[in-house]
């Protein structure tokens, strides 16, 4: 490698650090005279400003809830923490994003650093796990999935079905929910929620899919037997494990009906 190459690396090195910390040292020794280190503001301003309106994007019913000043309030502070590290902002701050990092989730860093604050409205992080399964759902592959002709196939060559190591499709998503709030969730995300308008919030374990069919994203509140049985299939368990779980649960717990179910709604996948 030549020298140019060494500089031209440490300069990247550089002003990436700059951009995620704001620490000028380093850079300032590429800077010419005409070019004052204050300038470099610029673009991290930039920087922090599409890393704000990214979280904005990927959590918009948490900024309706708290609104937008606010909300960017604690995204700065959580840019400040935990700047973007990859060359998309697509997912920045869900749990996938930082797998390879150390830096937390925006969850994680708000029941960490806002504990004060989730403590006296938890049902904030339902609202966030929300959020962020139907954006990982609709930015998922959802072409892949389980047809009734192949079904019918392999029924004709005699294949037992529910040994078959089935899955749920890339794009689903199973939420567990602290509170009832798949309603309200709804009504900020997709219709403009009245001032005096008051809901009910009760504390109650469920859970709700999502997953993406013909290009948008579908969502299925789920019994217990359901969200049993779909977590094991999630987990790679074959269809008769997974049906033996959900029984030990629910006694009346109906495959058969599921089965068809999910094979109509594109959920199933090899």
């Amino acid at each position: 490698m030549t020298t140019e190459s060494y500089s031209h690396d440490y300069y990247l090195n550089a002003f990436q650090q700059f951009m995620q910390s704001g620490e000028r040292d380093a850079v300032s020794t590429y800077l010419e005279e005409s070019r004052p280190a204050a300038f470099l503001s610029v673009y991290r301003n930039g920087f922090i400003r599409a890393s704000i309106s990214a979280l904005e994007s990927n959590f918009p019913c948490l900024v309706k809830l708290w609104g937008e000043d606010y909300f960017s309030q604690v995204a700065s502070a959580y840019v400040n923490l935990a700047p973007p590290k990859a060359a998309t902002l697509i997912g920045y701050g869900f749990d996938e994003y930082f797998e390879e990092s150390s830096s937390p989730s925006f969850i994680q860093f708000m029941q960490d650093d806002l504990a004060e604050v989730i403590a006296q409205y938890p049902y904030v992080m339902d609202i966030c796990r929300l959020d962020q399964a139907w954006s990982e759902s609709l930015n998922e592959n959802g072409e892949t999935f389980l047809t009734l002709p192949a079904v019918q196939e392999m029924i004709s060559q005699g294949i037992d079905l529910g040994e078959l190591p089935l899955t749920l499709v890339d794009s689903s998503r199973i939420v567990a929910l602290d509170f009832d709030i798949f309603e309200l969730w709804g009504q900020l995300r997709f219709a403009d929620l009245d001032d005096e308008q008051k809901i009910e919030l009760k504390e109650h374990k469920n859970s709700v899919l999502f997953w993406q069919m013909d290009l948008q994203v579908q969502a299925k509140p789920l019994s217990v037997s359901e969200a049993v049985f779909m977590t094991c299939l999630k987990q790679n368990a074959d269809i008769d494990t997974a049906s033996n779980r959900a029984l030990e649960n629910d006694e009346s717990f109906d495959i058969s009906t599921l089965f068809a179910e999910l094979l109509n709604a594109q959920l199933l996948q090899q």
